[in-house]
């Protein structure tokens, strides 16, 4: 059973015998860098939510060995929605990029709580129509922005996430991590974030970007 100050945003605002169910079916969990309880395996008969720690989820072609991040699962987020939805393997590669803790439940009573509620029903499509809208920026950034406009974008999107959530996605991360997050390679990131620095946009300490000049930043973002 998971304690109540546990739940994460409108998962904790149900007052009926939904609320209770979700308290009596969820677990917490706590996982760690060499976890394997996100596998696709695991997500056809559990669904989660996460309460900390930072998951990746990302494909790779091994021929280049290049890297794209689709989604970076932080505190709130949910998976995997594509398997409650289609009941099917979502075959995606899974890393753990900084320990935490997950609320775990029985895909098949979320399913049942979707058809028992529509209010449970909408949150769900609700957070997939986020990640769709993400999912549709992130390829449109990848074909029509250049590199430094897409780090730009991120550092901002950063800030929002530290505001509205608490959680700094690009802390502790590295260069190689980030140059995931925006389709591009390590060494290209490099450069842009020391010419950021040098600029006074960004400071850089510890692998900790902190944003120095928000204005500048929407400055440069018009500019280029």
């Amino acid at each position: 059973m998971v304690a109540s100050n546990k739940l994460i945003g409108e998962f904790a605002n149900f007052d009926d015998r939904l609320s209770s169910e979700i308290r009596t079916y969820g677990e917490l969990i706590k996982f760690d860098k060499y976890s394997t309880i996100f596998d696709a395996d695991n997500t056809l008969n559990w669904f989660y939510i996460i309460v900390s720690g930072k998951v990746k989820v990302y494909d790779i072609n091994f021929k280049t060995n290049r890297e794209q991040t689709v989604y970076m699962l932080t505190k709130g987020d949910m998976f995997d929605v594509v398997t409650l939805l289609d009941n099917k393997l979502h075959e995606l590669a899974i890393d753990i990029l900084e320990a935490g803790e997950v609320i775990k439940f029985p895909i098949n009573k979320v399913r049942e709580w979707m058809h028992l509620s529509i209010t449970f029903e909408q949150l769900i499509y609700k957070y997939v129509a986020m990640q769709m809208r993400n999912l549709e920026e992130l390829a449109l950034d990848l074909s029509l922005l250049e590199t430094k406009e897409r780090l730009l974008k991120l550092i901002l999107k950063n800030i929002e996430s530290i505001d509205k959530k608490g959680v700094d996605i690009l802390s502790k991360l590295s260069h190689k991590e980030i140059a995931n997050l925006i389709g591009t390679v390590r060494h290209v990131i490099d450069r842009h974030l020391r010419s950021l620095e040098k600029d006074g946009v960004i400071d850089i300490e510890k692998r900790k970007i902190s944003l120095k000049n928000a204005k500048k930043v929407l400055d440069m973002l018009t500019s280029l």
